[in-house]
């Protein structure tokens, strides 16, 4: 009876321990699962904000986007010492 009712506890302590494991396992992913949401939350952000940024300046400004064509670069000499 006394080896029957330790075998019991044993066997209970057991999976208390493997219940503990899995929790530590969940806690883990749920706080890789938050940062990942902080992560994409930022660039929707920051996505959106450019987006918008780009139809108030079409909306209110009248920019538009420049053609590759129309694009010239100017080289800067250094300045004399």
């Amino acid at each position: 009876m006394v080896g029957f009712l330790l075998a019991g506890v044993v066997a209970v302590n057991v999976a208390v321990l493997r219940l503990n494991l899995r929790l530590d396992d969940l806690g883990q992913e749920r706080a890789q699962l938050r940062a990942d949401n902080a992560r994409l939350s930022a660039r929707l952000a920051s996505a959106a904000a450019t987006l918008r940024i780009q139809e108030l300046a079409i909306a209110k400004l009248g920019l538009v986007s420049a053609e590759g064509s129309g694009t010239t670069y100017v080289q800067l000499r250094p300045p004399a010492r």
